[in-house]
């Protein structure tokens, strides 16, 4: 069985870590790790080290024999997934797949369709709680890497703020080209795509991100769940782009 990983949020002292808080939790309450035992540790950034449990003081663990194993250079092709709010357990499944699939940034986005709103004293709790879903996600799927998740934006304010080689909207339309067809054959440093919600992108919004330089592009003739969209769309970008694939 793989060794397990935890997330280690403050860097370790030399040969010394602390974990703290839920991932101390999940080793001492949930693992039953005893002094001795095995573990890996990502910072979230690239970084990952092997140490051993030293000891369990209350709610922390010691780590000791702590050794950097390796440190994951910035990745070729940074993929920035752009999602329009969506029900609370089809959003964590599109954070999760994001996270397994190498996706490097993720953008809310309150969309006009969306049937989720997010009021803004709300959000630090919300945010908190999807950054654990990346970083458990993470740690599933053996990445060292973490996607950066940046605060719930509009429409208008992610095209001001993204920028990316090629930008792609999602988006039923004549105008719209395929993506496997758009992407064969061709290859770029980053890659933004925009992912509506249930009802899609309303037609000022997908003006908003045409106008902003996004090119339409489709998934084929069926009508996705918004879930399975970004799944797809990140899929395929992975699979076209990365090298070795």
């Amino acid at each position: 069985m793989p060794v397990r990983r935890f997330f280690l949020a403050t860097p370790p002292s030399g040969t010394v870590a602390m974990l703290g808080d839920r991932e101390a939790y999940h080793l001492i309450h949930v693992l039953r790790a005893q002094v001795g035992a095995r573990v890996e540790l990502i910072d979230g950034m690239g970084r990952l080290w092997s140490a051993r449990v030293g000891a369990i003081l209350g709610d922390r663990v010691r780590l000791v024999e702590v050794a950097l194993l390796s440190e994951t250079a910035a990745p070729e092709v940074r993929l920035t997934l752009i999602q329009a709010f969506c029900k609370s357990d089809r959003l964590a499944w599109i954070l999760q797949k994001a996270t397994e699939l190498e996706v490097s940034e993720i953008y809310l986005v309150h969309a006009r369709r969306s049937v989720v709103r997010i009021s803004r004293d709300r959000q630090p709790a919300k945010l908190e709680r999807w950054r654990t879903i990346l970083v458990n996600a993470a740690k599933q799927c053996r990445r060292s890497t973490i996607p950066t998740l940046h605060p719930p934006l509009d429409c208008r304010e992610v095209c001001e703020t993204v920028e990316s080689a090629l930008k792609l909207l999602l988006h039923a339309s004549p105008e719209a080209m395929p993506l496997k067809k758009l992407l064969r054959g061709r290859s770029w440093p980053s890659v933004a795509f925009a992912v509506g919600p249930e009802g899609g992108w309303s037609g000022e919004e997908s003006q908003t991100f045409l106008r902003s330089g996004f090119q339409p592009a489709d998934l084929g003739s069926s009508t996705l769940r918004t879930e399975t969209a970004a799944t797809v769309a990140a899929a395929l970008l992975r699979y076209e782009l990365f090298p070795g694939n």
